[in-house]
């Protein structure tokens, strides 16, 4: 009889056990984190980082599942999952699609400097609150942002006088699509300008269709362009960046105090990240150097030049795509008077 009510207590303890463990497994959130970035990309790494760190101090509360590599669709795609729910983070650009005042975010010569750049799009920054007001109406939320390196052109052939703004250049450049700020920047810095789509462009270099491209960091280049990269010149014409966005319906379905880790979490990187950019892009351009490929850098005094060129002689030109309220921001956020 005794062995009889062991085995019932054991029995019933086991049943309580497991239903505690449904119980637990049943409150946890299960979020999809989306980015382009190749996973072993510092980018990718970060995204899983985040993933680990959001886990870790929930107590396994949230776990989130990272698709590198675009699995979810290209970053103009995921754009409107996230809008629409779908996807519950992203760590991407936003694109100009749904409004063309985000093109702030790789505006030329906003900060060509790594200190400006934290300055101007760290969460206290003037650019990140003006993106947080924009996206604010698509039901998105920021998080943080990575910055993935200073934006550099890279070529198949040497370029005289990069340092020159107005110097003339028998080269033709790629822009991205869409990229209407650095298609009329790069035709007043002297180039022949094409837009193509990223999936040809790799092949247009190869074949001559065109001689480079502008509109990704050192690594990026390194990562896709490697072999067929002669000579790059970092511009330093815009900070090329992701953002940490995330669904604000789903973020604030969540409670108070898993909110704050999932935002203190992507605040944390995007703070070391602003830390470590610039040793970051010394170590992608050490590797372009021994790889072959000439790489030319600009002082502080030319990098001045090619901002004041551009404030100047481009700005007037692309300013209408971000209207008058944001360009406003801008040049009170860098002290400019008209």
């Amino acid at each position: 009889m005794k062995f009889l009510k062991k085995k019932i207590a054991i029995y019933s303890l086991s049943l309580i056990t497991l239903g505690l463990g449904s119980i637990s497994t049943s409150y946890a959130t299960t979020l999809r984190l989306t980015h382009f970035f190749k996973a072993d990309s510092q980018a990718g790494k970060a995204a899983s980082e985040f993933a680990e760190k959001v886990e870790e101090q929930s107590d396994g509360r949230i776990k989130i599942k990272v698709y590198p590599s675009s699995q979810l669709g290209d970053w103009v795609e995921t754009h409107t999952l996230l809008m629409q729910g779908a996807i519950d983070i992203g760590l991407q650009p936003l694109s100009t699609n749904f409004d063309p005042r985000l093109a702030i975010a790789w505006f030329p010569y906003i900060a060509p400097t790594y200190e400006a750049a934290e300055k101007a799009y760290n969460k206290d920054g003037f650019a990140y609150k003006t993106v947080q007001k924009i996206i604010e109406p698509q039901n998105l939320q920021l998080l943080g942002v990575f910055a993935d390196g200073m934006g550099g052109a890279g070529f198949t052939k040497e370029i005289k006088n990069p340092e020159n703004p107005n110097e003339k250049h028998n080269s033709r450049i790629r822009v991205w699509p869409g990229g209407t700020t650095h298609q009329v920047l790069m035709q007043k810095l002297g180039y022949q300008v094409a837009t193509l789509p990223w999936a040809e462009l790799y092949t247009g270099m190869q074949t001559g269709v065109i001689d480079g491209q502008i509109g990704g960091s050192p690594e990026l280049a390194n990562s896709n362009f490697k072999d067929i990269n002669k000579f790059w010149i970092q511009y330093n014409d815009h900070l090329e960046l992701a953002w940490f966005v995330m669904n604000s319906a789903k973020l604030q379905s969540l409670p108070a105090e898993d909110q704050e880790i999932i935002k203190n979490v992507a605040n944390a990187i995007s703070t070391h990240r602003f830390q470590t950019v610039k040793d970051s892009d010394k170590e992608q351009l050490d590797i372009m150097r021994e790889n072959g490929t000439t790489v030319v850098t600009f002082t502080d005094q030319e990098l001045e030049t090619l901002a004041e060129f551009t404030r100047t002689q481009v700005w007037p030109l692309i300013g209408e795509e971000l209207g008058d309220d944001v360009m406003k921001d801008i040049k009170i956020g860098l002290g400019i008077e008209d």
